[in-house]
């Protein structure tokens, strides 16, 4: 019986779950191949429902009729004749939409570090107080702004509340730029400013070779003098006491003579290529631009007034040694003559230096001692020079040098206006 009933058992632990798994299977199936009932309903609601355009349809053209039964009735005239077709109405046009606006684009604005500072001078302008736009781009230095403002038609010659010119405004900022936009745009070049100083006179005032070029060009007179009296404004910008004092007391004063007292080289040269004369002197007190420059030790100044060219440098050097009173002449680093000499005495010593030979003369007589003075040849326009005289080889003279006489004809006869003479101890 105990094996009967294993054997048994193990039949129904391998058949029972196959049929149960079928019996399950099958009933899956049988339930998902039957249709749902819902969803047949719904999808006979939809169809019973009329689409939108079917309604459309339906109301524009509804469901024709029977034509009813017409009686032997008399038809009127007019029902016999066609109908007139109407017009059919106008339709107004639907005006299309405006365009949206376009979003104004904002102002512009001036960057730093990134536009030209210009820019900003020129588009924020302060309150000028009555101050003309042109003499506001003077001060500026803006030349081109200048430029633009000319040619919009701004009057280069128009004056400042105080009666300034842009002009002179310019040349006391020592602006070349804005000089020349100024005078290309038609601004008077002997028209004063406030000073009531023509315009090169306060040019040479201040180092600006290219300003006194573009003054002359257009038209500036070199030879022009300062007018008296010369106001504080202008003095106070003199810095050289020589010329300030010139100024104050003479007359006459010429835009060369005020190069040579401050020894401006480059603009005395521009000058003198303008036509500026040297033998124009100050009226009261006679004194020459080569003065002004001798005053001040200006020695290739005063080569330059003296005709020499600014590029050429001196071949012929007299030397004159205080100690061992002897003078002798190189020509290019090579002694040619020298002699013994006779140097100022005690009291009268003379000073030892760099000179220039400003002028010579075969014969001349002292203005101080009244004495005559062959082959003289001075130095830096003072009373000092070399010159014929008794020689002793020991000091003597007031002052001067005493060569021999055949020695002074002949250092005479070497050097030129213009040379340089060195006095050493």
């Amino acid at each position: 019986m105990i094996g009967k009933s294993s054997w048994i058992q193990s039949l129904f632990a391998w058949v029972l779950p196959a049929f149960v798994g079928t019996a399950v299977g099958g009933g899956m199936i049988v339930i998902l191949s039957q249709p749902d009932l819902k969803t047949e309903q719904a999808l006979e609601a939809l169809n019973q429902t009329p689409s939108p355009e079917k309604k459309v349809l339906q109301n524009s053209f509804p469901t024709p009729q029977p034509p009813p039964q017409k009686t032997a009735a008399a038809v009127p005239v007019a029902a016999l004749e066609p109908a007139v077709e109407k017009p059919a109405p106008k339709i107004a046009p639907v005006p299309s939409p405006a365009p949206a606006p376009k979003s104004a684009l904002p102002p512009w604005q001036w960057q730093p570090l990134v536009d030209d500072v210009n820019e900003r001078l020129r588009t924020e302008i302060p309150d000028l107080g009555g101050l003309p736009l042109l003499h506001y781009a003077v001060l500026n230095d803006d030349a081109e702004w200048i430029s633009q403002l000319i040619s919009q038609g701004a009057n280069a010659n128009e004056l400042s509340p105080g009666g300034d010119t842009a002009l002179c405004a310019a040349i006391r900022h020592m602006s070349g730029s804005s000089v020349r936009a100024l005078l290309y745009g038609g601004a008077d070049a002997l028209q004063p400013g406030f000073e009531k100083q023509p315009p090169i006179a306060l040019a040479s005032l201040r180092r600006g070779v290219d300003i006194l070029r573009s003054l002359t060009a257009a038209g500036a007179d070199p030879n022009t003098r300062f007018a008296s009296p010369v106001s504080k404004a202008v003095l106070d910008r003199v810095m050289i006491k020589d010329l300030k004092h010139s100024l104050e007391n003479d007359r006459g004063v010429t835009p060369l003579i005020a190069c040579a007292a401050r020894g401006d080289v480059e603009g005395a040269a521009e000058l003198l290529r303008a036509g500026a004369k040297t033998s124009y002197c100050t009226t009261r007190y006679k004194r020459y631009p080569i003065n002004f420059a001798a005053t001040q030790g200006y020695l290739f100044l005063m080569r330059i007034i003296l005709g020499r060219q600014p590029e050429s440098e001196p071949q012929i050097l007299v030397t004159v040694d205080l100690s061992k009173q002897r003078a002798w002449v190189t020509q290019e680093g090579q002694v040619i003559d020298t002699c013994l000499v006779s140097t100022g005495r005690e009291g009268f010593s003379t000073p030892a230096g760099r000179y220039v030979i400003t002028d010579k003369h075969r014969a001349w007589t002292s203005t101080l001692y009244h004495v005559s003075m062959p082959f003289f040849m001075r130095l830096n326009c003072s009373a000092i020079g070399l010159h014929s005289g008794y020689v002793t080889g020991r000091p003597a003279s007031h002052g001067c040098i005493r060569l021999p006489y055949d020695k002074a004809k002949k250092f005479f006869s070497l050097v030129r206006v213009g040379d340089e003479v060195q006095i050493i101890h």
